[in-house]
């Protein structure tokens, strides 16, 4: 099982259940595609890839493999040395799942969640600088598999639809291994003295930043901007979903850095409170 498929599935999700979650709050989208949406970006972080526990030929047991894997993933690690209530319950349920002979999609389902959730309520506590590295290293992932073919893109971010891709196997290396190192470093950080605290004021200027993003937004695809809350009516406008997602992706990143760091720290608490 390859577990860094895993952990590469989460962020994709908190970007964009944060910004619909703003849309909603706004009544720009309903209550059930900011759901769905949700449901999507849980799907998009594949972190971890289940299929390196299976290649630990070595190993006599479901425990002994699962141990083997956290040895060779750093991020594994942090999570074991920081949230052990945490680790203990995602080695629970993956050591069950492989003993009963479940599938790799299903462990991946099973705890791709709880990553989302660990990498949305870290993100507003790191550093403006991180924060923004982790949205590029997501913004070229997305240009990687766009460059691949349209409908590869939209699996990416909507796995539910049509089945997923592996990114794994569609993302260059270098890609692969700046997400996996940006997203250590970022999670590392905020366990660290020198977390991010959010001020009124950055909170004020990321509501005001968001708003004309979203509104062009509206202004170049129209009602084209619904079908990110219901994808399986997509069929055919593959390439405007994408076009979408990498248009709210970059107006962001446009930002001044901090202003960036801001929006995004804020659409991550939005969407915690959702």
């Amino acid at each position: 099982m390859n577990w860094t498929h895993v952990l590469m599935a989460g962020y994709v999700g908190a970007a964009i259940t944060i910004i619909t979650g703003l849309m909603r709050k706004k009544g720009w989208l309903s209550k059930g595609g900011a759901a769905v949406l949700a449901v999507v970006f849980i799907a998009l972080w594949n972190f971890i890839d289940i299929r390196y526990l299976q290649a630990q030929k070595n190993a006599q047991t479901a425990e002994a493999r699962f141990d083997a894997m956290v040895q060779q993933i750093p991020t594994w690690q942090l999570i074991a040395e920081h949230e052990p209530k945490l680790f203990s319950e995602l080695r629970n349920q993956v050591v069950v799942l492989m003993k009963v002979g479940a599938s790799d999609q299903k462990i991946i389902d099973t705890i791709q969640p709880r990553f989302s959730a660990l990498q949305m309520q870290r993100m507003p506590l790191a550093s403006d600088q991180q924060v923004v590295a982790e949205t590029r290293v997501l913004i070229d992932q997305t240009i990687e598999m766009q460059k691949i073919s349209d409908d590869a893109c939209f699996r990416f971010h909507y796995p539910e639809v049509k089945g997923g891709v592996n990114p794994v196997a569609l993302n260059s290396r270098e890609t692969l291994k700046r997400r996996l190192d940006t997203d250590y470093a970022m999670l590392q950080a905020t366990y660290g003295p020198d977390k991010h605290t959010i001020t009124p004021q950055e909170e004020k200027q990321a509501q005001a930043d968001l708003e004309p993003i979203l509104r062009q937004l509206y202004s170049k695809y129209g009602q084209d901007v619904q079908l990110l809350s219901h994808p399986d009516k997509a069929s055919g406008k593959e390439k405007v979903v994408c076009d979408m997602m990498l248009d709210i992706l970059n107006g962001v990143q446009a930002l001044p850095q901090a202003r960036a760091a801001g929006l995004y720290r804020s659409l991550m608490l939005e969407a915690n409170r959702s």
